[in-house]
């Protein structure tokens, strides 16, 4: 089977690169979506600092999923060692990320925790609403 400029292979790595990191945004709106809703609430609760942590929440969590989605699959097609590899590599990123992002948020931003906490729970949420929703 050839694999050169010719052949074809290359357009449908290609082509399952753009799909997967579409879907990832997909998700990431989702996320962001219901971390919105929440952050709306926290307006209305406790005002603006709130909403300000809510959002950030959400973003975090989100931000940490497509630094995944698209170190995942940046590969395109290929063999389950480069994609394992890839897989890693992105939880790796997330996680450092998240890890991150919270220390920037709780430290230097001084962003309230509550609403922080209630932002990345809907963000995640919203991740499980996608699992059902997203095809």
């Amino acid at each position: 089977m050839s694999t050169g400029p010719g052949s074809g292979a290359g357009r449908s790595s290609d082509s399952h690169r753009s799909r997967g990191r579409l879907l990832v945004l997909r998700y990431a709106s989702l996320q962001l979506s219901a971390a919105l809703v929440v952050a709306i609430g926290a307006a209305f609760v406790s005002g603006g600092a709130a909403a300000k942590a809510a959002l950030a929440g959400g973003a975090i969590v989100a931000t940490g999923n497509v630094v995944f989605g698209w170190r995942l699959f940046a590969p395109g097609i290929a063999p389950v060692r480069v994609l394992a590899r890839a897989w890693y590599v992105g939880e790796v990123l997330k996680w450092l990320w998240i890890g991150l992002a919270l220390w920037l948020a709780l430290g230097p931003a001084d962003l309230q925790p509550f609403p922080l906490l209630l932002g990345l729970i809907a963000a995640q949420v919203g991740f499980w609403i996608g699992l059902a929703a997203i095809r």
